[in-house]
Parts: structure tokens; sequence; C-alpha cells
């Protein structure tokens, strides 16, 4: 297929792979949520992607370090979500058992000199991780 050839409405690949031609040309990239789109749509999906936040504190600032406190963000109109470490039950041990039930490490907490948790307003050494799901539209 010629980059000026118009995709069939029949084939939502052509159209996905016209839609990210377009936006490579206008000078934009394409990320992992743009392949997850991809997969969906060459499966026969009908259905969307959205972002599941996850924020972990351990700590210190390895995967493998004991959790301390968790959130859940669910992509729900209207949802709040508060971290409490008093929680019973965190989901997961550590950052690393997160990982392998599918979470994304978006951000890691720096890495520089120890600190006090005591000497700022932070609970550990915050994660954020992500995760993609379907859901119908």
């Amino acid at each position: 297929m010629s980059s000026s050839s118009t995709p069939s409405p029949s084939d939502p690949v052509a159209a996905w792979v016209d839609a990210a031609r377009r936006k490579l040309q206008a000078g934009g990239s394409l990320g992992a949520s743009d392949l997850d789109r991809l997969l969906a749509v060459g499966r026969g999906s009908s259905r969307r992607l959205r972002q599941r936040l996850l924020y972990l504190h351990a700590n210190t600032p390895s995967i493998h370090a004991n959790l301390v406190a968790a959130a859940i963000h669910e992509p729900v109109a209207g949802a709040v979500t508060e971290i409490d470490p008093q929680a019973p039950e965190l989901p997961y041990r550590n950052v690393h058992d997160a990982i392998v039930h599918g979470w994304r490490v978006v951000h890691f907490p720096q890495q520089r000199a120890p600190f006090e948790d005591r000497e700022i307003d932070l609970i550990g050494h915050e994660f954020i991780l992500e995760k993609l799901e379907e859901y119908d539209d």
C-alpha cells in the first residue's frame, strides 16, 4: 500500500497504519500505547485501552524492597484514591511482584543519598507503575 492510498474502512489495521504514518509525518512519535492499540485492532477487538496507575512506596529504591504503602488509581470518572500506610494488606510484597503481574514501571524513585522519612513529607521511595487494559466502548 502506498502512502497516498486511502485505507478501506473495513481494514482497521490499514487505518491504524495510515494514522500512524500521519502522526510520524507531523513530527510525532509512536509509543507503547500506540503499539498496544495496534494489537487490539489486529485481534479484531472493538475494545479500547485505558491506563491504570499503581503507586508503590518501598523501604528502599530497590524493586525487591518491602512495600510500606500502595494506591491504585483507576481510570474511572470521579474516582478518588488515598494512600493509606496503615492498610492491612498491600496488593504486592514488592515492586518486582507487580512487574511479574504485568505492571510496567514508568517512574523510579530518585537514587540520591538516603534520607529519613521524618525529615520530609514522603512515604518511602515512590515507584509509579502502569497497566493498559482493554475495556468496551
